[in-house]
């Protein structure tokens, strides 16, 4: 016995789109493509989103309420303004990590929808009641943060443009090493691999920003 093929709705189109980016790629993702994904056909997906576009956008949109989202209401009770904004740095961080394909969509559609500004608000007023005062200046922070985080997550999820090449030269990082006491020094988490971390770099990255 078959399992009941479920309803079409915006939800369940906006899910099985990013299944397909996930396992296949943006190019990979059409309207015709996600008709026969899902087992409709691909005309009826107008009746929920008008077009190539609006797909998109909601799945950026998807992205962005869950990595705002994922502390849950009430988390942030004992926090200051620091730790949240760096929650939602270290969120969005996991969230891209969890979906690497999605990286360009973010990068390139900016918070526009009203879901995603009222996650944006929520983020606020949390940082509002843990004595963040909001001024001229705070777009800038946000979206520095905002930046530096998809950068580094493509960094470190982006597969060597040409096909080849991405990885450190270890023999000439040692003979570099050897021959400048200073850069020996820079070069030495690199070479001694267990102290080079992604994630501490990315988390002192996002602290200063955010120390400024």
């Amino acid at each position: 016995m078959t399992g009941k093929r479920p309803s079409l709705s915006r939800e369940f189109i906006l899910e099985q789109a990013l299944s397909i980016l996930d396992q296949e790629g943006l190019e990979a993702l059409t309207l015709r493509r996600l008709g026969e994904g899902m087992d409709f056909s691909y005309t009826a997906i107008y009746r929920h989103i008008p077009g190539k576009a609006a797909l998109l956008e909601g799945i950026t949109e998807t992205l962005w309420l869950k990595a705002l989202n994922r502390l849950g209401s009430g988390s942030h009770d004992d926090a200051t303004w620091q730790s949240i904004l760096e929650h939602v740095a270290v969120n969005l961080r996991d969230t891209l990590l969890e979906h690497p394909n999605a990286i360009p969509l973010l990068a390139t559609h900016p918070i526009s929808t009203r879901n995603e500004l009222m996650a944006i608000a929520r983020t606020l007023d949390d940082m509002v009641e843990a004595g963040y005062e909001i001024n001229d200046l705070s777009i800038n922070l946000i979206m520095n943060l905002t930046v530096f985080t998809i950068g580094h997550v493509l960094a470190e999820s982006a597969p060597p443009a040409g096909g080849t090449g991405g990885n450190p030269d270890g023999r000439a990082l040692s003979e570099a090493a050897q021959d400048s006491e200073s850069l020996g020094r820079l070069l030495h988490p690199l070479l001694e691999t267990d102290q080079y971390n992604l994630e501490t770099q990315f988390l002192q990255g996002v602290r200063s920003i955010i120390k400024g």
